[in-house]
């Protein structure tokens, strides 16, 4: 089963217009798990728009994934290395991802999400 680790961004995309994010994953993913990386819900924690409230709130449920303490980007970035698929819309953490042959899923368009590379093959 592959591990979905969403970064703070696309857990705030559905309340910016975006699409059901769980939905589109799973759809592109279907043999995964999303979880939420511990340092994500640090970062929303952190934010005071009631976006980031909301994406507490709705992804709750979700099981967490500890990934330790660090600046988030870089935590991310080594669980791409790991094998996790990384969803985020932040260039620099995308380019630093595909630069290390890891796959990633980003946003395409306004509704839809693109996945980089290829599952379980690094090269």
């Amino acid at each position: 089963m592959t591990l979905i680790l969403p970064d703070t961004n696309i857990l705030l995309w559905p309340f910016n217009d975006g699409p059901d994010i769980v939905e589109e994953l799973l759809q592109l993913l279907p043999n995964s798990q999303i979880k939420i990386a511990d340092c994500v819900l640090r970062e929303l924690k952190l934010l005071t728009i009631p976006e980031a409230k909301a994406a507490l709130s709705l992804f709750k449920t979700f099981p967490i994934h500890n990934l330790g303490k660090g600046d988030a980007d870089d935590l991310l970035f080594n669980a791409a290395k790991r094998g996790a698929i990384i969803v985020t819309n932040d260039a620099e953490l995308i380019k630093r991802i595909k630069d290390s042959k890891s796959p990633v899923v980003r946003p395409r368009g306004r509704y839809k999400l693109e996945l980089i590379g290829r599952v379980g093959v690094q090269e």
